[in-house]
């Protein structure tokens, strides 16, 4: 068993390939040689009751799809609930990106007429649909369901036009399918993450709102949409924040992918927008702008002089992470969509 994730286990052996088996509740996946499948298979079956599926084709509701040598996650049975459930309600405006751009999501003030509780209900079954097709295989909606996931428990007409907006652009781009293409480098393995932060996103709390993709060889492995913990003071400030949260996602993959007995390239880079926040990093020093940061967020500077991590400038317009932050325009969602989203050919 893997001393990082209890649902993973590994069977390694000198000079050979080595198997894997990953359990998610009752789903479980082997990958190795045809040997070590059926000795897993059988050794299994004297102790459980299991089905054996043959070719991992479907795994925890999403369809792996094998197309010219690269392999694409896709959500069908999801999509088609989403169509069952909602589908009436969409118009026949086409929208370009889920929700409006610069659009942000308040929550409702006291007396704001709200939607009745049979229409909350189904506010929420939406909400928590887009949620798990963002978990597999659609981190491109990923800030606009966050900002819907903040209404969860009260939510007006408007927000309810703005959950049909984000699922008519899912119905819209149901085609759409995350692309798992790692990049072969002579038996090299490397991993980077990608940060951004938008400054006080949250027009109530003024909140910053943080976001990251980690790469691993090149394919999408992990991303996120999330409001900060506390209020940042500066836009360098919220910056930093988002490298130690990709930081943390960054060591725990690190950790996975070395309990397999994957030896990766150090540094792990970590890529991000903001110079003051990239001199932070690497800087032990303290002034009036920067001496009340938590120190929990400094962690990051103790794996950078151990050579574990190196933190990069990544031009804004180049940073994947971009939207994940906030609402963006058309241009840009297209932009850093279609880098790890691709169509799935002959899906109607």
């Amino acid at each position: 068993a893997s001393s990082v994730d209890p649902g993973l286990f590994i069977k390694n052996q000198e000079g050979k390939l080595p198997s894997f088996i990953i359990i998610y509740v009752d789903d479980g996946g082997i990958i190795g040689t045809e040997k070590d499948i059926k000795e897993v298979i059988e050794g299994l079956s004297k102790t459980f009751n299991i089905k054996s599926m043959g070719k991992m084709e479907h795994f925890v509701g999403c369809h792996i799809i094998e197309e010219e040598g690269k392999l694409m996650i896709h959500q069908p049975k999801l999509i088609t609930n989403l169509i069952k459930h909602f589908g009436n309600l969409i118009g026949d405006r086409v929208f370009k990106t889920p929700a409006g751009p610069k659009t942000v999501i308040m929550r409702p003030h006291e007396g704001d007429p709200l939607i009745t509780p049979e229409k909350q209900k189904k506010f929420r079954s939406g909400v928590g649909m887009l949620l798990y097709l963002v978990k597999h295989s659609r981190p491109d909606i990923n800030n606009a369901v966050r900002e819907l996931s903040k209404v969860a428990d009260g939510a007006t007409e408007a927000h309810w036009k703005q959950l049909i907006r984000a699922i008519a652009f899912v119905i819209q781009t149901k085609s759409y399918a995350l692309i798992l293409c790692p990049m072969n480098l002579q038996g090299s393995f490397y991993m980077e993450g990608i940060g951004d932060s938008e400054y006080a996103g949250d027009r109530e709390t003024r909140i910053s709102v943080f976001g990251y993709i980690i790469y691993f060889c090149g394919a999408p492995i992990a991303w996120k949409s999330k409001s900060s913990k506390c209020v940042t003071l500066s836009s360098t400030e919220a910056e930093y924040v988002a490298v130690s949260e990709v930081a943390k996602e960054v060591i725990f993959a690190k950790q996975v992918i070395e309990s397999m007995g994957i030896k990766l390239q150090y540094p792990i880079i970590i890529k991000c927008d903001n110079v003051g926040a990239i001199y932070l990093s690497n800087n032990h020093t303290t002034s009036q702008r920067t001496k009340h940061i938590d120190v929990r967020y400094h962690f990051v500077r103790e794996y950078i002089e151990d050579g574990v991590l190196k933190v990069l400038f990544i031009p804004t317009e180049d940073n994947d992470a971009d939207i994940y932050t906030k609402n963006t325009t058309e241009e840009l969602q297209i932009k850093h969509t279609m880098k790890n989203i691709g169509e799935v050919k002959d899906y109607k």
